[in-house]
């Protein structure tokens, strides 16, 4: 529901789907194998390479073009859900008439693995009948259908109901949610089907704190009438991309004065005054709405409000907005019109000292003494400045961000001085990315040895060469991308076998290194 930490877009270029396949399900990743004897033969085979080729040494081939993975073995825990679920759908191999007697964490594992694996019918629901089941999950099933649904009345003591993008439900095959009056969460999200009719189904749900009817057909009319009604228990709220306006909002303050996140994104609001009478908004969700500065006025001396989304609103002037909502006690924004604001909105951004993360990519106008203004925001602990102005030197004063975690700085003018002298100060840093940056292997030896937590480090398209990576012996890192840089085969088998703790690496399209770009500043 917040504004997660993934969020925050620390451009991680090339690093996307470094750690596994996201092929693989998630109860598979549980058995990856750590690196073995299927590691030692990717260094075996590396060595090999090198040695075959004289050139290999000097930079010139290009290291194998695939990430190096271990080998997926699936545990024992997925290995006897398929064979249980082999024998619940195989029309020869029924043993039993019903699971019942299920732990409900042990019938839940199995309904979703059965809906994984597209064989979940309203048939084999009846085997479950009687199981105290409380969280039932079929998103994007391509079989969820009014007749299924009608199967769920059955399991009345379940609290938390999703059924995301299930486009063949409608409004009638909700009529189910009378029998499941303990639901404290529904998800409804891109159910295209449904309109304001569906909304008599959920009045009923007395406990529900959680709803969502995003891409839904639901309107001001159905809504207004439906928050006339609704629970002293609903705390979140999520409208995005349907046709509700301020006139849902106007509703809010007093039907459901407890409201404690409300999401909007993509809708014709354009207003939203009303909610400064919601005097338990924590987390507001306004991207890409009509919102614009004057309406945000509203909202500079809400109390309670900690978290709020203003990306791809319409402001004629960022730094205005900035200055706006300065007042507010943010933990997590996302920030408006990154094409007006400059140096002098991140002036009135620093005053938000409380925010955890920040991220600043493509803010092509924001300088050395833009960010020289974030040195007061010791809470962060992830900043993106990637694609800004920012140089050597406008790094020291990020040397007071003492609790970052995560920083990027890829497209930046920076070099292995400035990155070196800054992340010796972050004793806590785990992720760095310096894509398409000057950095050299000086880096290496001056900055990166002494980070010993860092443990994802993108280094590609930099000047890196073997030499560098030498410094990187016995360090905690599992994730490193080299794409386009300097290495060779050699070199990075070297690295897989003193870094016991690598699952993956990224070396495509490496390149020869001219001598007298080897490194920027290794003779100063």
């Amino acid at each position: 529901v917040g504004m997660q930490t993934s969020n925050l877009a620390c451009r991680f270029d090339g690093m996307e789907g470094v750690v596994g396949d996201p092929a693989v399900e998630p109860e598979e990743a549980a058995g990856r194998m750590v690196p073995g004897a299927a590691g030692q033969a990717a260094v075996e085979r590396l060595q090999r390479a090198a040695q075959d080729d004289p050139q290999a040494s000097q930079g010139y081939p290009s290291p194998p073009k695939r990430p190096f993975r271990t080998p997926s073995v699936p545990s024992l825990c997925v290995m006897a859900t398929r064979a249980t679920v082999n024998l619940m759908t195989a029309p020869s191999m029924q043993y039993s008439s019903s699971l019942s007697c299920l732990t409900p964490e042990l019938a839940e594992l199995l309904l979703s693995h059965m809906s994984r694996e597209r064989l979940l019918r309203p048939r084999t629901l009846e085997l479950f009948f009687g199981c105290p089941m409380q969280k039932f999950v079929l998103n994007c099933y391509p079989y969820s259908t009014n007749e299924l649904l009608r199967q769920l009345r059955a399991f009345t003591a379940l609290k938390h109901l999703s059924l995301v993008n299930s486009p063949l439900i409608t409004d009638t095959g909700l009529s189910v949610l009378c029998s499941l009056l303990k639901l404290q969460h529904l998800n409804l999200t891109s159910c295209s089907k449904l309109t304001d009719s569906c909304l008599q189904h959920i009045t009923g749900l007395k406990s529900l704190s959680f709803l969502s009817l995003d891409q839904t057909k639901v309107s001001d009319v159905g809504m207004v009438l439906y928050l006339q009604s609704a629970p002293s228990s609903l705390t979140q709220l999520s409208l995005n991309q349907t046709s509700v306006t301020e006139a849902t909002l106007a509703a809010l303050p007093a039907c459901v004065p407890q409201l404690r996140l409300l999401s909007v994104k993509h809708t014709k609001v354009r207003d939203v005054s009303a909610l400064a009478a919601l005097p338990s908004l924590q987390t507001l969700y306004l991207d890409g709405t009509g919102v614009r500065e004057g309406s945000l006025e509203c909202l500079a001396v809400h109390s309670t409000l900690s978290a709020l989304s203003l990306a791809g609103i319409s402001v004629a002037d960022g730094n205005h907005a900035l200055q706006i909502i300065s007042g507010l006690r943010l933990t997590q924004l996302t920030l408006p019109g990154r094409h007006s604001v400059t140096d002098t909105g991140l002036t009135f951004l620093s005053r938000l000292s409380l925010l955890s993360e920040l991220d600043l990519t493509d803010y092509t106008h924001v300088t050395d003494h833009g960010v020289t203004q974030l040195a007061t925001m010791t809470r962060l602990k992830r900043l993106s400045l990637s694609n800004t102005q920012v140089t050597d030197m406008g790094l020291p004063s990020l040397c007071s961000l003492q609790e970052l975690l995560e920083l990027c700085l890829d497209r930046t003018a920076v070099t292995s001085r400035g990155v070196a002298a800054l992340v010796t100060c972050l004793p806590h840093l785990q992720v760095l990315s310096l894509a398409s940056t000057q950095v050299g292997d000086t880096v290496m030896r001056r900055g990166l040895v002494h980070c010993a937590q860092l443990f994802k480090l993108n280094l590609s398209r930099t000047r890196i060469t073997d030499h560098g990576l030498k410094f990187l012996k016995r360090m905690r890192l599992s994730q490193v991308n080299l794409e386009g840089s300097g290495v060779t085969p050699s070199g990075i088998s070297n690295l897989i076998a003193s870094c016991p703790h690598i699952t993956s690496i990224r070396a495509s399209h490496t390149r020869a290194i001219p001598p007298d770009q080897v490194s920027d500043d290794d003779n100063q």
